[in-house]
């Protein structure tokens, strides 16, 4: 059989290239011919569904959350750049600081240097990232600038946002050529219990009695910037994403779309769905949220316009998902440990490979 293998990432242990790539070794033991088609729904991992679709991958050095300069890497194809900001303020990339002394200024750095290697479509994964400065760095990274009420220039970290008194776009690079677009599957909006901080802060260091004050700092950040650009987009879908980074891009010209429905047009997911037998998907875990524009969810829909079976085969299966999919396989079930299975995972999806598509 050929067989599409359009898995996303088994989160906290292979990337989606990797679950692919173990995915079409072990078919092909099996007489089955495997094609890899990496799939992400905008959130971590983004890169890796690009190495093999004739993108080329870009290495340079940039500023890191913590202000020190980290290697990062985008991939290019004619003048369509795909940026994953994690690379730049990821938590990857966290060597102890606070959530208070970070930035996300290396991802304004990604960005000029794609426009300068001639980039005029950007696409941007927000995943992973470890700022909560709403942009503010991205901002300055693009040649933006701040004042506070002595006239003097404010630093680039989550902490100097407290000190803007102004908001300075006289230097700011000009984005009025290039399309920017966000591939996220994110819909929170800036502020409240559902926004940047509350939702996405503890995972970054928050802690509860600290968020009212990072709240704060992005209320103040909000006010003084809608008073530059004119437009409030902080009740829009999105504009919480990494830390408000979807909402200062909002205000720079960038629109949002679902990352899974994009990622998939690019990567020719469809076309090669049309000539195969049956369809793979996954993730590293699947449940109720599955099926609200994931990865997998999309890959579903995919293959029952073409009338294609699907499997979903993931790392843990917590909902009943047997509607959606053809067959739906857990490395992790009643009778193995979590834990081992994440330990082991290559090793658990190989065997399961090898049941499931057993002669």
């Amino acid at each position: 059989m050929k067989i599409v293998l359009a898995p996303d990432s088994y989160k906290g242990t292979l990337n989606q290239k990797d679950v692919a790539d173990i995915m079409a070794r072990v078919l092909k033991e099996n007489g089955h011919a495997g094609i890899p088609k990496p799939m992400s729904d905008g959130g971590d991992g983004l890169l890796h569904c690009f190495g093999n679709e004739g993108y080329e991958k870009i290495d340079l050095n940039v500023t890191g959350p913590e202000g020190h300069t980290v290697p990062a890497v985008y991939y290019m194809s004619e003048d369509t750049a795909v940026i994953e900001t994690a690379e730049a303020c990821g938590l990857h990339l966290l060597t102890g600081s606070g959530p208070i002394s970070r930035t996300s200024y290396g991802v304004g750095e990604l960005i000029l240097h794609a426009v300068d290697r001639g980039a005029r479509h950007i696409i941007l994964g927000l995943g992973g990232s470890a700022t909560n400065d709403g942009g503010f760095g991205m901002f300055m990274g693009l040649g933006g600038m701040a004042k506070d009420t002595f006239g003097q220039p404010v630093s680039v970290m989550n902490e100097d946002i407290a000190n803007i008194e102004e908001i300075l776009t006289d230097s700011l690079f000009n984005l009025d050529d290039v399309f920017m677009t966000i591939a996220s599957d994110v819909t929170n909006p800036l502020f409240g219990p559902d926004g940047a901080i509350s939702v996405f802060g503890p995972q970054k260091g928050i802690e509860p009695g600290q968020v009212e004050t990072f709240e704060d700092l992005l209320i103040h950040l909000h006010h003084k910037t809608t008073q530059v650009f004119g437009k409030d987009y902080s009740k829009v879908p999105g504009a919480g994403a990494a830390g408000g980074l979807g909402w200062m891009l909002m205000n720079l010209g960038a629109a949002m779309e679902k990352g899974g429905t994009l990622v998939a047009d690019m990567i020719g997911l469809e076309e090669a769905i049309k000539n195969a037998d049956l369809v793979v998907t996954g993730e590293g875990k699947s449940d109720f949220q599955t099926m609200d524009g994931k990865a997998p969810s999309i890959v579903a829909e995919i293959a029952d316009r073409h009338g294609k079976p699907v499997y979903l085969i993931s790392g843990q299966i917590t909902e009943n998902l047997s509607g959606h999919f053809a067959g739906t396989y857990a490395l992790a079930d009643d009778y193995t440990d979590v834990e081992a299975v994440m330990e082991n995972t290559e090793e658990y999806l190989a065997e399961l490979i090898r049941k499931v598509f057993k002669q």
